[in-house]
């Protein structure tokens, strides 16, 4: 499988919190250091308890642009 992010082969991948690439584990390693990442993962949460299962994320801004 190819990471949706880097396009790096990955031999283990996640869902990416922001949006919905698949993506590597070293990508997911560098999502984890953005700073809304709290926030995402916040949004996709209570998508999920209003009984969103394809809520597409708040978008990924590679540049951690606020």
């Amino acid at each position: 499988m190819k990471c949706e992010r880097c396009g790096n082969e990955a031999k283990a991948h996640t869902m990416s919190m922001f949006n919905t690439q698949t993506i590597c584990l070293e990508c997911k390693a560098i999502e984890k250091t953005h700073p809304k990442y709290e926030d995402a993962c916040k949004a996709e949460l209570e998508a999920v308890r209003k009984g969103d299962y394809n809520f597409p994320g708040i978008g990924w801004d590679e540049n951690k642009n606020d």
